[in-house]
């Protein structure tokens, strides 16, 4: 498995959630992007595009770990999260929709914080076996 393959899920997290906080006007990233003049970034046309490719990725990533782990946990936590994050950006507004937002992020980050810690139990495991198999029986 590559790096770019095991840091999917990582950075489709961290772009979708970019792009959901950013359409719900969080203080702190509007100021900064403001002061390095990537304002004009925080347009729908941009930011909508930017979090449906984002999650996309994110979701691949979770799904090739399954293939590792086969573990459901983290896809089924990362589509829950990935609803909320589309519905509090595009369905829902007002107070309500930062907290929905909010919540979807959360999910995702727990989604891949899961992801990894099974990925690496699952290497971990393999390495080894793999060494067992290799190193024949031992001689006593």
């Amino acid at each position: 498995m590559t790096k770019a393959i095991r840091a999917a899920d990582s950075a489709g997290v961290f772009g979708a959630i970019f792009a959901a906080l950013c359409c719900a006007g969080l203080p702190l990233i509007l100021s900064v992007l403001a002061a390095v003049g990537l304002s004009w970034i925080r347009r729908d046309s941009i930011l909508m595009p930017l979090m449906a490719l984002s999650l996309g990725i994110a979701l691949w990533g979770f799904l090739v770990g399954r293939r590792l782990h086969r573990s459901n946990g983290p896809v089924v936590l990362g589509l829950v999260g990935s609803a909320a994050l589309v519905a509090g950006v595009v369905y829902i507004h007002g107070f309500p929709a930062k907290q929905i937002i909010w919540a979807g992020a959360i999910l995702l980050v727990a989604a891949t914080i899961w992801n990894i810690r099974l990925r690496q139990k699952c290497v971990t495991t393999l390495s080894v076996q793999s060494k067992l198999r290799f190193s024949g029986p031992s001689r006593s």
